[in-house]
């Protein structure tokens, strides 16, 4: 059996790159994502649209797995909290004692801080159980008892 590798700062960006990736990919403001080809108004391919609906369908679930395995409720709701509180930021701000609306440029901004924080949310639930057995030399129990009972 090969050694495990040490986790280093490279594979946390890599965990940190595919997440963005994933997320951008799948909706962003520029208009560039996959909800836009999706609902678009061009005629492309049905089933290239499925492949590609299909192929982050089972990436999210993968990484959805992940980082429900090494947070569990306790650590998601908080984190979600945060993120939503995060995006609101800039809309709060952008609003005025007179109850105008906030102009475009602070939603787009919030939507920005809202997908940024579900990166980060992610990047770091893939990257959990490496950090605690870096910072604490021990492996946490629910990943490893799946092992020993096989």
């Amino acid at each position: 059996m090969a050694p495990k590798p040490k986790f280093s700062a490279a594979m946390f960006g890599q965990r940190l790159v595919f997440s963005l990736a994933l997320v951008f990919s799948t909706y962003n403001p520029s208009g560039y994502s996959l909800s836009n080809w999706l609902l678009g108004h061009d005629n492309g391919l049905l089933s290239a649209k499925v492949v590609v609906l299909l192929a982050l369908a089972i990436a999210y679930f993968v990484v959805i797995r992940i980082v429900f395995g090494a947070f569990r409720w306790s650590g998601l709701i908080p984190a979600s909290l945060l993120a939503v509180l995060a995006s609101l930021d800039p809309v709060v701000h952008a609003i005025r004692a007179d109850g105008a609306s906030a102009p475009l440029s602070y939603w787009v901004a919030a939507q920005y801080v809202l997908l940024t924080a579900s990166v980060l949310v992610m990047a770091f639930g893939m990257s959990w159980s490496y950090l605690v057995e870096r910072l604490t030399g021990q492996l946490q129990k629910r990943y490893v008892q799946g092992e020993a009972s096989r």
